[in-house]
């Protein structure tokens, strides 16, 4: 070629690339919108790792309003009973503090529930609250349920009201931001297809005027621009996934939700009528003749009171698997619980011949639940005494320093070393533990240690095979009301 061009056989203005004014206009055009497009597309991946977590920050409030309409309809349904002599005035006030610990949860928009109900709610709150205030404790007396009903139903109606408009008001300010979020998807949608329209109306000019030239370099540019509509396909197929997985958590967790709620007041609603009779039959004098059967009352008592804060524990249970959970902050000593777990658990210790000894030098306060707590302790015990030999002694040291510490050391059978790891895993039970001979469903462990990781401590054993095991319970010591925390 070069000898050709000396020749004189082939203009040299032929053989050197030729671009015009205006194709070199084309050429910036188009590479303008491929180089936009693609940065669109960079953007539009971005945005969609910050539309999933905002997804994810309104899964928890909305998780929230769903738990305050609930405790809303459980104190309401309380209310109702208590109004026709169904309930006492303490499960009222029970389930009204409930209310109260859910309406102060703050959730991860920094919002408390408390915040987002409007005034007509709190005022129908405020006008429960002294209507249950100014009546009798206990039962409500027959003569009183037309006058309190007359004042209760209309306030009762409003608080279920308002409840459901805090959801209504939620979902509509869910709705709207979904909204905004689709019409930028849209916007950005549209500049995308408008500037690759561009791209192709002046590549296409372009390569009209230099297919000699430029065909190698139109390939190219193909490939890149099929490269990057996978690229944007595939974000949109991952966000069209992770949007309909969100809907199935969310439609699950509503679901267990329902169906804890339905169990919870299920079992509630009978034993409150239990202790109530209870308190009824105490009060009966032919009771303070027969000492024997006053503390089988007593026992009753303490047994049904026992199983009540444990059946309102099981919503606390429940939000330990979605980590939701939130730490009471009331201060409880560890040799009250311990004394009240020993003292319920007497009959099976006297009837296995079992010396339990405890050793205190003070007393131990933690920051946590007290129903939670005895049942860690309940459970613990339990454990020891069935796994103990008749004679012997089940040891129970408590102390305290940086953390309160419970020792509680027994000489029973002992767990293998490989069961150790499995411990406290559900529905686990040692290999050498009979089925027949002891009875157990598996869980307590785990509910031991579900507890304890709740109240931020720990648990660990220590167990030789036929010698005895050693449950060591740490949990941070109490230091006082935090800062910020207000008083119900």
């Amino acid at each position: 070629m070069n000898n050709l061009i000396r020749e004189g056989a082939v203009p040299e203005s032929l053989v050197k690339f030729q671009v015009t004014r205006i194709q070199y206009l084309l050429a910036i055009i188009a590479l303008i919108a491929i180089i936009a497009t693609g940065l669109l597309s960079i953007f539009e991946y971005n945005g969609a790792d910050e539309r999933s977590k905002v997804l994810s920050n309104i899964e928890t409030p909305a998780a929230s309003i769903i738990f305050t309409q609930r405790e809303t309809l459980v104190y309401s349904t309380r209310l109702a009973l208590w109004s026709n002599g169904g309930s006492t005035r303490r499960t009222v006030q029970v389930a009204r503090n409930l209310l109260a610990q859910r309406l102060a949860v703050i959730d991860s928009s920094g919002q408390s529930m408390g915040s987002r109900a409007n005034k007509a709610y709190w005022s129908a709150l405020k006008a429960s609250d002294a209507i249950v205030s100014a009546a009798p404790m206990g039962i409500l007396p027959e003569s009183m349920h037309e006058q309190i009903n007359v004042q209760l139903v209309p306030v009762i109606e409003a608080i279920v009201a308002q409840a459901r408009q805090l959801v209504v008001s939620y979902q509509r300010s869910v709705d709207q931001e979904m909204l905004d979020i689709a019409k930028g998807i849209a916007r950005r949608d549209a500049l995308n297809l408008l500037l690759f329209y561009i791209f192709i109306v002046t590549g296409g000019l372009f390569l009209l005027l230099n297919v000699r030239t430029n065909f190698k370099n139109y390939r190219l540019v193909r490939a890149t621009i099929a490269e990057e509509q996978v690229r944007l396909e595939e974000t949109m197929q991952n966000l069209t996934a992770a949007e309909s997985r969100v809907t199935q958590l969310q439609d699950l967790d509503a679901a267990k939700n329902a169906l804890i709620s339905n169990v919870n007041h299920e079992l509630r609603t009978p034993l409150t009528s239990i202790m109530g009779y209870i308190e009824l039959i105490q009060r009966d004098a032919l009771i303070s003749k027969s000492p024997t059967l006053e503390r089988y009352l007593e026992i009753l008592q303490r047994n049904s009171k026992i199983l009540l804060n444990l059946v309102e524990s099981i919503l606390s249970l429940s939000k330990f698997d979605s980590a939701i959970g939130r730490l009471p902050t009331e201060k409880v000593s560890l040799n009250e619980i311990i004394d009240n777990a020993i003292f319920t658990l007497t009959p099976a210790v006297n009837k296995a011949d079992i010396e339990i000894v405890v050793k205190s030098t003070s007393e131990v306060s933690v920051m946590g639940d007290y129903g939670q707590l005895s049942q860690v302790f309940i459970n613990l015990i339990t454990n020891a005494v069935k796994f103990s030999d008749p004679g012997s002694t089940i040891e129970i040291e408590i102390a305290h320093g940086k953390n309160a510490v419970v020792l509680i050391r027994d000489s029973g059978i002992g767990i293998p070393e490989g069961d150790m790891p499995h411990l406290f895993t559900r529905f686990f039970r040692a290999s050498n533990v009979p089925t027949s001979q002891y009875q157990g469903t598996g869980l307590g462990l785990a509910i031991v240690d579900q507890v304890i990781s709740h109240h931020n401590g720990n648990i660990r054993v220590e167990s030789q095979l036929g010698q005895g095991s050693c449950f060591t319970v740490e949990i941070p010591i109490y230091e006082g009301p935090n800062r910020g925390d207000s008083d119900e």
